[in-house]
């Protein structure tokens, strides 16, 4: 890899005030969001769409709102400028690279909106934990777990259809429904902000199906692995959500371990610092 490429994998993400993840919080974190917003099981997008919608006056749940929101805007930022300098010296289609760098600007424009917005509802940055916390590897716990994630993020077949495809997916469908819920409830600044983000996350996906398929041409197997990284994610965020069994998790857990190591049969050099599909 790059100079560049190497300092990101050695330096986690920055963020003044730092990142605080959800799943880090103290105690004293979880009473606060008790008298905040009922309790930290109430920290979610969607729940708290329906405690706006039910109390609309409450600007505590907006803000609340705002700050998971904005949370994963900065990791974006993190995420797709990783991606620019991780890939850049692989043999991806052309124009991928150049499409990392728009996407980067865009999740750059989204936070700042959000972080406007957020203070607008009279909150400030950092208030609320975050629901995601720049890049991923500040959420895991061991070695093994470490360099299965690196592996999917070097490799743009995995990075694209978990991220681009299935988390941006969200994204999309997230943002129309908050914009959504600001025109329900007379909310014009929530209704255009979301609004706005939401057209960009139509072109993130847009790039994510369309990359997907120069990266599988011809290549039946590769686009069966995007395939189910895909739904994979899309399984393990609703699991998360709906905080299924420790069983579901685990096949979630394996299925995933063995895509990594299927992946890193295919990329190139120690701890697959390569990727070479036929252009």
């Amino acid at each position: 890899m790059g100079v560049m490429a190497d300092y990101l994998d050695d330096h986690a993400a920055v963020r003044n005030p730092p990142y605080r993840p959800l799943a880090r919080i103290d105690a004293d974190e979880r009473a606060r969001l008790d008298e905040r917003i009922g309790g930290a099981e109430n920290y979610a997008s969607d729940v708290l769409q329906q405690l706006i919608l039910e109390d609309p006056e409450d600007q505590e749940y907006k803000r609340a709102l705002a700050s998971a929101i904005v949370s994963a805007e900065y990791a974006g930022i993190d995420a797709f400028g990783r991606n620019v300098a991780r890939w850049e010296d692989q043999a991806v289609p052309d124009g991928l690279i150049h499409a990392m760098v728009r996407q980067t600007w865009d999740e750059v424009r989204h936070a700042r909106l959000g972080t406007e917005l957020l203070e607008h509802y009279g909150g400030t940055l950092g208030d609320y934990p975050d629901t995601l916390a720049g890049s991923s590897d500040a959420d895991l716990q061991t070695e093994e777990e470490r360099r299965a994630m690196r592996i999917r993020q070097l490799n743009p077949v995995m990075s694209l259809s978990s991220v681009n495809v299935a988390i941006e997916g969200a994204a999309l469908r997230l943002f129309s429904g908050v914009s959504r819920l600001g025109e329900r409830v007379g909310d014009d600044m929530m209704r255009l902000v979301y609004d706005y983000n939401w057209a960009d996350e139509v072109v993130h996906v847009s790039i994510g199906d369309w990359f997907l398929k120069k990266l599988a041409e011809d290549q039946p197997e590769t686009e069966q692995v995007a395939l189910r990284v895909q739904g994979m994610t899309e399984t393990g965020r609703d699991n998360q959500r709906r905080n299924v069994s420790a069983q579901v998790k685990l096949e979630v857990r394996e299925f995933m371990e063995g895509e990594t190591d299927r992946a890193s049969s295919v990329l190139v050099g120690p701890l697959s610092d390569g990727y070479e599909p036929d252009r």
